[in-house]
């Protein structure tokens, strides 16, 4: 069997969600099997966020992103737009389609694929579009990833009875109904796209290096009297992910724990950030921030608790698109081991965390859930080894591959 995997409007980038979310699944994914050929399609834009950034250095990262796919053909064809065209409207759609499906069909017509597994709705939408027009028959797996239309509409202020945002909707229609497997990445999103009436929807959770977040004993036997919270991502006012949501979290968290400290591991700036937490002394907070999981592990190993602050949404939207969030740090927390305090609004986080007893999930309005008591009981509850345990279960690149490799081949 002839699978490909197609990103459209992505930068491919060697670290980064790129690099762990999609490269990395799809190489394990691969390993699976010696019966299937791989292939890996990148649609990238003309004008994208690398040559803007790096430049001629790009160059240099195109070889590490085929160093890393190793032995799966790395393929690029051209979209003639910027990369802003990626949340479309409904008269920008179209631009990122126009005269890039001739080199998708020659590239189909070589490869001759039976699966393409579409990473986002404009790649769905591509592999349909062209399977249709030039009579393929090959199989789509649409892994949307989030709820595009909402994401996009919430970004541009498209309101829920414009054009713009039932355009949208309507290209997810068709690609529930018409494409052969959705993928959902967290269960929230599941059901929520079995009320749009998909025609079969699979729920895949994201995935982590969970042997390499694995603590080491000598991580989990000291007797700190510390605790200690650790939070690991951007740091926006502008983003979901927001400073100011933080520092109200850990003002009730401090109030109620002995010893508190926190750890903030971001590569936003570090100095807006400290500005917003200049109320809390200096000896409770540690800046820092990681380039491997190798240097997350060692941070991850000084903590006791993961946490998941978000944003508080005041909108339908927005609680929409909230009830849907599982987020990556949600799977690097309990792969090393840590019990997560999470937003209750960040729904496919707090629903995990809920339904295997592995954490907190409060109300960030009231934030009556974070007890002294309830922090105790959580921490003692289990070891770092056994919520590794259940990391693995539940996040483990190969238990998600055998995943993706069954749907590969169901008939």
């Amino acid at each position: 069997m002839n699978i490909i995997y197609l990103t459209w409007g992505e930068t491919p980038r060697s670290y980064g969600v790129f690099a762990s979310q999609v490269i990395g699944q799809f190489v394990e994914n691969s390993k699976q099997t010696k019966d299937n050929n791989y292939f890996f399609i990148s649609a990238v834009p003309i004008v994208h966020s690398g040559l803007v950034r790096d430049k001629f250095g790009y160059f240099k990262e195109i070889e590490m992103v085929k160093k890393q796919l190793g032995s799966i053909p790395f393929i690029r064809i051209p979209i003639y737009v910027t990369q802003n065209f990626v949340n479309s409207s409904k008269a920008t759609f179209k631009y990122m389609h126009i005269g890039v499906y001739r080199h998708l069909k020659n590239k189909f017509l070589e490869i001759k694929p039976e699966m393409v597994h579409c990473r986002s709705y404009h790649a769905a939408w591509a592999a349909l579009k062209v399977k249709e027009k030039y009579g393929f028959n090959y199989k789509i797996i649409f892994d949307g990833r989030g709820l595009w239309p909402e994401e996009v509409s919430l970004k541009k202020g498209f309101k829920k009875d414009s054009k713009n945002y039932l355009f949208l909707k309507n290209i997810e229609k068709e690609l529930l109904l018409k494409c052969d497997v959705s993928v959902a990445v967290s269960d929230t999103m599941k059901e929520h796209y079995k009320n749009l009436g998909a025609n079969r929807v699979e729920c895949i959770y994201l995935s982590a290096s969970t042997q390499k977040l694995l603590p080491k004993q000598s991580q989990t036997t000291s007797k700190k009297k510390d605790t200690v919270f650790c939070y690991v991502g951007a740091l926006s006012k502008d983003t979901w992910h927001q400073p100011l949501q933080l520092l109200e979290l850990y003002r009730n968290l401090r109030n109620v724990v002995d010893n508190p400290k926190l750890i903030i591991v971001t590569t936003s700036n570090h100095e807006v950030i400290k500005e917003v937490f200049s109320e809390i002394p200096n000896e409770e907070l540690t800046f820092t921030s990681t380039k491997s999981i190798d240097e997350l592990s060692e941070v991850l190993s000084l903590a006791d608790f993961g946490v998941l602050s978000y944003f508080k949404p005041k909108t339908t939207e927005e609680k929409l698109l909230g009830s849907m969030v599982l987020a990556v740090k949600t799977a690097e927390y309990l792969s090393a081991g840590l019990p997560v305090i999470v937003n209750s609004y960040c729904g496919g986080a707090a629903k995990i965390v809920e339904n295997y007893h592995l954490g907190i999930s409060y109300n960030p309005n009231s934030f009556e859930e974070l007890t002294k008591k309830s922090i105790v009981s959580i921490k003692n509850k289990y070891t770092k080894f056994e919520i590794n345990e259940k990391a693995k279960e539940l996040f483990d690149y190969k238990v998600h591959a055998k995943e993706y490799v069954k749907l590969y081949e169901k008939k």
